[in-house]
């Protein structure tokens, strides 16, 4: 190699929690490589979220499909050779840009799919399972490349801070934040129980319902502008981030804002049903995060989450009550 600094490629091109947790091996890889020029690929919707992550230096966003992710590819390309990539999406799309790019240097994480496949039939676990950015970090070990010891972060810009200040100052600051949808209904809270836990939460806190369009809870109906701020489908990823940084409590349950929550350093109760810290997405290095589970002996039952409970009882969630979040925000000492 010359003695020219380093061009690097990150590639990971969703969805949010997976772009968030690979924030601690872009540092890692920045700290081994920091005269390097580290640009993050990645697709447009988290161009913004991706430029947040400390260490990266350019963010190259391709748009999803079809002719324009290749002609966007294209662009990449013509940015000249990297010296380096880090494939963390690991998929055959991201194969065929890492050739396009004709790295001297190349490195693929992978997730141990037959292992989790295997978790997943018989319950049992094989061989030691990795939380993600550990085990992206490792896989860069061949680059010397060492972890930081630290957690999930992000640089939020102060104007998006600001902006989230302006807009909605007071109703945010200190609130609990509920996040209460999920793309696969499995990792969904039963609604009504989310009206159950507003009744067990301090009369003086602000609480807010952050998500995407749709996701505010029927059973808050009449709710929305007095106790309750109702923010679904209101805010982007960074405004997101910067108004859990301003909370005091978020309650979620599997989710990218979940991620977000642990990122911006915020209190956290997290409720897991499917899905188990075997898949390497419970919360990275938080000590003021609890997680709440249930001992089944049929979880999980997806890596993912899906459309429903196969067995049709949704135990998982079901049995994780409004009280035992009231008490696990309790044991925070939060109130």
């Amino acid at each position: 190699m010359s003695d020219e600094p380093e061009h690097i490629a990150v590639i990971r091109f969703s969805s949010l929690g997976d772009i968030v947790t690979t924030g601690p091996a872009v540092r890692a890889l920045k700290a081994r490589f920091p005269d390097s020029n580290l640009v993050y690929v990645t697709t447009t919707p988290y161009n913004d979220l991706a430029a947040a992550l400390p260490g990266v230096d350019e963010v190259v966003a391709l748009r999803r499909r079809g002719e324009g992710f290749r002609e966007d590819a294209a662009r990449l390309v013509e940015m000249g050779p990297r010296s380096r990539v880090a494939d963390l999406q690991g998929s055959s799309r991201s194969a065929k840009l890492v050739k396009l790019l004709d790295a001297h240097q190349v490195v693929t994480e992978k997730p141990p799919r037959l292992r989790r496949t295997l978790l997943l039939a018989t319950r049992i676990r094989f061989g030691d399972f990795l939380a993600v950015p550990d085990r992206m970090v490792g896989r860069l070990a061949e680059w010397g490349v060492q972890g930081d010891d630290g957690s999930l972060q992000l640089d939020i810009p102060d104007e998006v801070t600001s902006e989230v200040e302006r807009r909605w100052g007071d109703r945010v600051r200190g609130a609990v934040v509920l996040v209460t949808g999920a793309k696969h209904e499995t990792k969904r809270w039963p609604d009504t129980y989310w009206r159950e836990l507003l009744d067990l939460l301090p009369p003086d806190k602000p609480v807010v319902v952050l998500g995407g369009k749709g996701e505010f809870p029927a059973s808050f109906a009449g709710l929305a502008g007095e106790r309750v701020l109702d923010l679904t489908g209101a805010t982007g990823i960074l405004q997101a981030a910067a108004l859990l940084k301003l909370a005091s409590l978020v309650i979620s349950g599997d989710t990218g804002p979940m991620h977000l929550a642990v990122a911006a350093g915020t209190p956290l109760v997290a409720m897991y049903g499917p899905t188990v810290r075997e898949f390497g997405f419970y919360p990275y290095k938080h000590d003021r995060s609890v997680v709440l589970e249930r001992k089944l002996v049929c979880r999980p039952c997806s890596a993912h989450g899906s459309a429903r409970c196969p067995l049709g009882h949704h135990k998982c969630m079901r049995e994780i009550t409004p009280r035992m979040v009231s008490d696990a925000a309790a044991d925070l000492n939060l109130w």
